[in-house]
C-alpha cells in the first residue's frame, strides 16, 4: 500500500527514479550515508539548506526503523523492479 511521505518524491526523470528530498535532487541515499559516518541531522542540515528540518526528521523517523532505500522508494512509490540501493544503516554510534 502506498503511502503519504512529505518529505519524500519519487520521479522517473528525478535522480532515475530514486527517492529524493520533495523539491530538491538530494537523494535520500545521500541521507543514509551521511547517518551511517555519523554526521548529525544539523550538520547535514548546514550542508544541504534547501531540506527543511521537518523533511529530515522525517526520513529520520524511517532510518531509525531500518528501512532500506528500496522499501523507502516502495512506501512512496509503490513495488517496482528498482535496482536502487538496497543497503541498510545503523543510527547506533
Amino acid at each position: 500500500m502506498r503511502q503519504q511521505y512529505q518529505a519524500i518524491t519519487v520521479h522517473p526523470e528525478i535522480q532515475d527514479g530514486a527517492p529524493v528530498f520533495s523539491g530538491t535532487r538530494i537523494r535520500i541515499e545521500t541521507f543514509y550515508d551521511f547517518m551511517r559516518i555519523g554526521v548529525s541531522v544539523n550538520e547535514f542540515l548546514h550542508e544541504f539548506p534547501s531540506i527543511t528540518r521537518d523533511q529530515a526528521l522525517e526520513v529520520y523517523n524511517l532510518v531509525e526503523k531500518q528501512y532500506t532505500v528500496d522499501q523507502i522508494k516502495s512506501l512512496v512509490d509503490g513495488p517496482s523492479n528498482s535496482s536502487s540501493s538496497s543497503r541498510m544503516y545503523s543510527t547506533s554510534r
